[in-house]
């Protein structure tokens, strides 16, 4: 058995990483079975990304064994993500699919004639070439500006989109930062909703497009996501620790610099956007978490409410889905306690009137289905809550 990182050849088939987003140490034994491992290359513990390509396979059927790391389970409650367009679809292959132990995850997969590049993932992976496809499908929307935040630590153009009516400066403002951990790739579904959401032609995206600005960074940890890096606790701190005094990544000082200046002191909601891990108490549901700044808890509540009053999507929301402070992982930051993330950096920003982490879980939330499609659903749903919840705000 030979151990490769890149790709595995014995047979007239390859598994391969080498693309964008792509993640797993591969190991092949015999002709038909691959055993996966996560790469967790700079993460200091277990995590469970893995992302792989299967070329050449047409015809066969193989066997994939995924194993965990030091316990932690490196399968969603619906088994593999699958796509067989190179990624830019994709659909569960289902929890009666797999099988699990204390050791690895197992499952197979039969090819068909056409099957020459099958993708499998522990999710349904979103990588920067599915945002340019999302922003092709609105080339020339007077309402959209493709801008650069900043340059990443490995010299890459780190995508800032802006949202605002050309004619005016809108009283309110929204800023939605999503990838501060590269492998939480559920949460771009949810970004392109609410884009989707405010760029559409209906009551609710006129009145967002004529009244607020949005600042939205696609990919907070633009290499990460880009290279198939786990960026959940990432050495020496990963990105959603970098918002205290002491900031490393250039994309994070971009943020902390540029959203107050842009704001300008106008009212500000902002989203964080994340997926959980894969299996738990915790796990298998939606949480919007309260801020450190106590007084955008009530805020906090009054938006759920109105998600759950208007939402009409697959995944339903309910009050019972915020994670109130000292309960869960939603632990109070202090002096000594875990540095200040994206939200909690926010909520202390003078012209903050709500401040969330968004947790989607990868598979299920409260016995619906997570897809691509699902989670752009709640999306949208939440920019529709906007409009209520924006319309009640005192203007400045």
């Amino acid at each position: 058995m030979i151990l490769l990182p890149l790709s595995s050849a014995l047979a007239d088939y390859s598994v391969t990483t080498d693309f964008p987003g792509g993640n797993a140490m591969i190991e092949q034994s015999g002709e038909d079975t691959i055993r996966i491992t996560p790469d967790l290359r700079d993460t200091t513990t277990a995590w469970f990304y893995w992302y792989v390509a299967v070329k050449g396979a047409e015809g066969k059927t193989l066997h994939f064994e995924v194993q965990r790391v030091a316990g932690e389970s490196s399968m969603g409650a619906r088994g593999p993500g699958v796509s067989v367009d190179g990624g830019k679809t994709w659909k569960w292959l289902g929890s009666d699919a797999f099988k699990e132990d204390d050791k690895k995850a197992e499952f197979s997969y039969t090819f068909g004639p056409q099957d020459k590049d099958v993708r499998f993932s522990v999710g349904m992976p979103y990588v920067p070439e599915n945002l340019t496809q999302f922003l092709s499908a609105h080339k020339g929307n007077p309402f959209l500006q493709q801008k650069v935040l900043t340059k990443s630590s490995k010299g890459r153009d780190v995508p800032l989109l802006i949202f605002s009516n050309p004619a005016r400066k809108a009283p309110y403002t929204v800023a939605i930062t999503a990838r501060n951990h590269a492998c939480e790739m559920m949460g771009s579904y949810v970004l392109e909703g609410i884009m989707e959401g405010l760029l559409a032609e209906d009551a609710q995206g006129k009145w967002l497009r004529d009244n607020v600005d949005f600042f939205i960074v696609p990919f907070a940890d633009y290499d990460g996501v880009a290279d198939g890096d786990q960026g959940k606790n990432r050495a020496p701190h990963d990105h959603n620790r970098d918002y205290g005094d002491e900031t490393i990544y250039p994309e994070i000082a971009a943020i902390k610099a540029q959203l107050p200046a842009w704001s300008a002191g106008r009212p500000l909601v902002f989203f964080d956007l994340h997926d959980p891990a894969l299996k738990g108490e915790y796990f298998e549901t939606l949480f919007f978490l309260e801020n450190l700044n106590e007084s955008l808890n009530a805020p906090l509540e009054r938006f759920v409410s109105l998600v759950e009053r208007d939402g009409q999507g697959l995944i339903r929301v309910s009050p019972n889905m915020i994670m109130k402070h000292g309960t869960g992982y939603n632990k109070k930051t202090s002096e000594d306690g875990p540095p200040l993330h994206a939200s909690g950096w926010a909520g202390q920003l003078p012209n903050a009137i709500l401040s969330t982490t968004v947790e989607l879980a990868y598979a299920n939330v409260s016995g619906y289905e997570v897809t691509a499609e699902s989670a752009r659903e709640l999306g949208r749903d939440m920019a529709w809550a906007l409009v209520p919840f924006l319309q009640e705000s005192k203007k400045p």
